[in-house]
């Protein structure tokens, strides 16, 4: 319980060398005025293994979990808004929330990466274990760049109705993805390569107009 600022994330991933289990769920993560997981939070923290995220939280920041080594089911609170940072981790599924409105990009691509360094890899990039076939909430209107590339995700994919934008590459390099794809009617940008190497074998259906 208490609150908890970005200061005590850096001590944790600097810190705390045997850190492997963390429990969030009471926790205030204020972080510049919103409930925050700032970017870079505990990335490259290979000893993390599970989180229990906040049941209080609107934005977990680029690279926030990236490189860590968390397994298992995520699950995302009601209330969040933006997601990104678990790049190349070994999550096998993701709950997204109906109050979520943005996936996260890649460097540069959003206003939650902070100004470290690190790859282009967007919100989920590179989750080699993450071989579930996600459930995208309706109210979610931008999908980054590279926000998906090359994690396992598999089986239909089905883009939400209020789908407004695709980053580059978000789901490049997703060859578990299958059957046809519908685009949105609301779609009003879809970015250079965003399904290269797709497994897609159905038909594509295209907005009118």
């Amino acid at each position: 319980t208490g609150k908890i600022t970005r200061e005590d994330y850096d001590f944790m991933r600097e810190k705390m060398a045997w850190l492997q289990r963390l429990n969030l769920k009471e926790v205030e993560s204020d972080v510049d005025g919103e409930y925050m997981i700032p970017p870079q939070a505990l990335n490259g923290k290979k000893t993390l293994i599970k989180c229990v995220l906040p049941d209080k939280l609107e934005v977990i920041g680029r690279g926030a979990f990236g490189g860590t080594s968390l397994t298992g089911s995520v699950l995302l609170p009601e209330g969040l808004r933006y997601v990104s940072g678990f790049n190349n981790t070994k999550i096998t599924n993701v709950l997204f929330p109906n109050s979520l409105e943005e996936i996260g990009g890649g460097m540069g691509d959003d206003m939650y990466g902070g100004n470290t360094g690190g790859t282009g890899e967007g919100a989920f990039g590179c989750c080699s274990s993450l071989m579930a076939e996600i459930s995208l909430p309706q109210g979610l209107r931008k999908i980054g760049s590279g926000a998906f590339y090359r994690s396992a995700i598999k089986g239909n994919l089905v883009l939400p109705h209020n789908l407004e934008s695709i980053g580059e590459q978000a789901f490049a390099e997703c060859s578990g993805l299958t059957g046809s794809l519908v685009i949105p009617d609301k779609i009003e940008v879809i970015l250079y390569e965003t399904f290269r190497s797709c497994g897609f074998t159905g038909t594509l259906t295209l907005p009118k107009g």
